[in-house]
């Protein structure tokens, strides 16, 4: 594990991580090892994957290519996140309830720019090679929710749903958009076209600085807090 980030993540949950598993999802064709014996790893090999970003993230669910996640069932949760976070405390007995407790077509994520921000926002921000107006997307883009899709909560089953209908859209914005982001946009406007749940994270979940910090958040030796409480996501804090 060269990526220092990467390696920051993987002590935070090996101390502070109260998943019943916590697995890294490995594109790649070596085997690794994470160093940890709290931690396992789901290797994807690439050729299994039918619509890879340009980043190499596997955040629209084609981590499930993995065998190792044929010991789930369809209503166990999944919890991907991205590689760039601290998991800075345990989840908490309430935390794990909501969280174990997901129906069918719900959706755990939180905010992006802001709770108000939304497609049409985030669209020309990732650099477009067409106006918005010269694509029938199918919804109104100005009414439509963007979030931040680097922690990411849903059943098995809704990951599966997530997944092949990313694969069926890809192509929407593979050509169109230069800025990696564009797979983040698509999870986002599949929520809304396939009329997925969603039900929002708040910044005690999920805090994170691609944009300029949420009011309420304070950074006290390294520890982000929300309105005095530790936030269990620590995201681009560094």
């Amino acid at each position: 594990m060269e990526n220092p980030h990467l390696k920051n993540y993987l002590k935070s949950i090996s101390l502070n991580s109260n998943f019943d598993y916590n697995i890294i999802s490995y594109l790649g064709e070596k085997d690794i090892d994470s160093g940890y014996e709290n931690i396992s790893i789901a290797k994807i090999l690439p050729n299994t994957i039918k619509k890879n970003n340009k980043n190499n993230c596997i955040q629209h669910g084609e981590f499930l290519n993995s065998p190792k996640f044929n010991e789930f069932s369809n209503q166990d949760i999944i919890c991907f996140t991205d590689g760039d976070m601290t998991i800075q405390r345990p989840m908490t007995n309430d935390e794990i309830n909501f969280i174990r407790n997901l129906k069918d077509n719900e959706v755990f994520v939180g905010y992006n720019k802001s709770p108000d921000d939304t497609l049409y926002e985030e669209y020309y921000r990732l650099q477009p090679k067409k106006k918005d107006s010269e694509i029938d997307f199918k919804i109104n883009l100005k009414n439509t929710k963007i979030y931040n899709t680097g922690v990411l909560i849903m059943n098995k089953k809704t990951w599966l749903k997530l997944m092949n209908h990313y694969i069926e859209n890809f192509d929407i914005v593979e050509d169109l958009f230069c800025h990696y982001a564009k797979q983040q946009w698509l999870i986002c406007y599949l929520f809304k076209k396939y009329n997925f749940n969603v039900i929002e994270m708040g910044y005690d979940l999920h805090n994170h600085t691609h944009y300029s910090s949420p009011l309420g958040t304070t950074n006290e030796n390294g520890i982000i807090k929300y309105y005095g409480n530790v936030v269990l996501f620590k995201h681009r804090w560094f």
